[in-house]
């Protein structure tokens, strides 16, 4: 029984490369997070309180 030597053994293979599918995904993901965050502070998310029409703070 002779194996070939034409097949890749798992230790040999090559890590999958950084290509442009995933590149573009980290792009995209690094702007949504960007402008989730510029909301949030633009809501003044991190203020606790809100304030109400009539002037009064509370939930």
């Amino acid at each position: 029984m002779t194996t070939s030597s034409n097949t890749p053994t798992p230790a040999g293979r090559e890590p999958p490369s950084f290509g442009i599918g995933h590149f573009l995904f980290v792009v995209v993901l690094a702007v949504i997070l960007v402008l989730l965050g510029q909301s949030m502070v633009h809501h003044r998310f991190f203020q606790g309180g809100r304030e109400h029409r009539n002037g009064s703070i509370g939930q």
